[in-house]
């Protein structure tokens, strides 16, 4: 929250270098400010902009019609003083490095060209406020502010041209990041030839007499990876910036749910196996339905799309319907979590060769046993007393290892290693749940020997070995 302090009065009680920096940010803030000290450091004299000074100890209604008072002071009792007379007032009050005392904090601000970004640690910690607002300057110095005084001017011309849904909309789903690059590189002028280039195709859209909403939206299946948020692409979390609707499954971390504009629309529509889920086909008909109303629809998918995903499936309705969809690829689960927890899926004189297979069908068919050496089963808790059969019917040995992998990557990672003819009576035992992935090959038992060992590694999360 800001408060406009343009031509308000404010107090300010103390004059010494803490005080003198907190009367030029008041200054910058364009307040009428009043100073009152008995005593007042030379750099006040230098202070940019007009203020009246008061040069004497503070009394006790020198904060009336004040609409908010900094204490400054190097007395702790006259501060609590100054504070109390302003709260029985309704006066809002800051004593400089007491947090229990602030009615409000002063954050840090980065200024340039036309963007004010504020930056606060509830008054716990300024000097790092300080040092992110160096950071954010050098930022905004490098062609920010240029792209923000093009994008005000370009938006006020834009009122004649486009209704309000239609601005919104197209101002929302710019890749700001790419804007941001271009204005970089090729200088604010090529920027803002490419900008209102892209303003005319919009406009020419909206005018053409049999123009389809479909056309307008969007639809972009987005793969967020294993379950770590950090392990999402930064071209995913790029198009979570531009959503304006967003549907998301059961397994997609909650900190990739706040990537998106706070005005995104959500719609959950996790599947869990064996138990109520969101049919495939209402989902594809939802994802049409927002394209259709013109929204940049965001399909955020744990893993990859198009592994084990049904992400196809999207895509072939999306198209039947006339719907524009593109594919960002993400981090397979099925390779990502077991390299997360150690597991090599391939390894000299080990395994040269690897496949991926589902251990649930929804079809019924239950998938063959590939010929390769390390075998990666995806979501096998329910039916992994027939994996095993299928394994020991297509000539695998009663005691090949295995390492099954639990939520891996995220906080509730478990790693449980065990041997062909007994992972299921081990899962059962250790209490496994899904999110559920098991490798099956000897890299399993080499991950086992070479398991993270605390004196050497720090593990990922917590790991428990049955028959160790």
């Amino acid at each position: 929250m800001s408060v406009d302090l343009v031509d308000r009065d404010v107090l300010l009680v103390g004059a010494g270098k803490v005080a003198l920096r907190k009367a030029q940010d008041l200054l910058d803030c364009g307040a009428r400010l009043r100073v009152v000290a008995p005593w007042f450091e030379p750099g006040f004299a230098k202070l940019v902009g007009g203020w009246t000074k008061i040069e004497r100890p503070w009394t006790p209604g020198d904060e009336q019609g004040a609409r908010l008072v900094v204490a400054a002071t190097s007395d702790p009792e006259a501060n609590r003083q100054i504070y109390e007379a302003c709260a029985a007032l309704g006066i809002l009050c800051n004593v400089v490095d007491v947090p229990d005392l602030c009615d409000f904090y002063v954050p840090a601000v980065a200024r340039g060209q036309g963007v004010q970004i504020s930056i606060g640690t509830d008054g716990a910690a300024p000097s790092l406020s300080a040092f992110a607002r160096r950071k954010l300057l050098e930022w905004i110095g490098d062609g920010f502010g240029d792209l923000v005084q093009l994008v005000a001017r370009l938006r006020a011309e834009t009122r004649a041209r486009l209704t309000l849904p239609e601005r919104e909309r197209f101002w929302k789903t710019l890749d700001w990041e790419e804007w941001l690059a271009r204005i970089r590189r090729d200088g604010p002028q090529a920027c803002e030839a490419a900008l209102r280039a892209e303003i005319d195709r919009q406009v020419s859209a909206t005018q053409e007499p049999a123009y389809e909403p479909a056309a307008r939206g969007r639809v972009v299946l987005v793969g967020a990876g294993p379950g770590h948020p950090d392990l999402i692409t930064r071209m995913g979390l790029r198009a979570l910036g531009r959503a304006t609707a967003l549907v998301y499954d059961r397994l997609v971390s909650p900190e990739l749910l706040r990537m998106v504009p706070t005005s995104c629309q959500l719609f959950p529509v996790g599947k869990k196996g064996f138990e109520p889920s969101f049919p495939q086909s209402e989902i594809n008909a939802l994802l049409v339905q927002l394209a259709r109303e013109g929204q940049f629809v965001v399909r955020l998918k744990g893993g990859d799309p198009f592994v084990f995903g049904r992400g196809g499936e999207e895509v072939e309705a999306c198209l039947a319907a006339g719907v524009a969809v593109e594919v960002v690829p993400g981090l397979s689960s099925s390779l990502a979590v077991p390299a997360y927890a150690g597991i090599p899926i391939t390894h000299r004189g080990l395994s040269r060769s690897f496949a991926i297979i589902s251990g649930f069908h929804a079809d019924g068919r239950a998938a063959d046993v590939p010929d390769a050496e390390t075998i990666i089963v995806m979501m096998p808790l329910h039916s992994m007393a027939g994996v095993r059969d299928r394994f020991l019917a297509a000539g695998w040995a009663a005691d090949t290892p295995c390492a099954a992998v639990q939520a891996g990557t995220t906080a509730g990672e478990r790693v449980l290693y065990s041997v062909l003819a007994t992972l299921d009576q081990d899962l059962q035992r250790e209490g496994l749940q899904s999110p559920l992935i098991v490798v099956v090959g000897r890299v399993a038992g080499w991950a086992r020997e070479h398991a993270y060992r605390p004196e050497l590694h720090t593990p990922p999360h917590g790991a428990a070995f049955p028959n160790a």
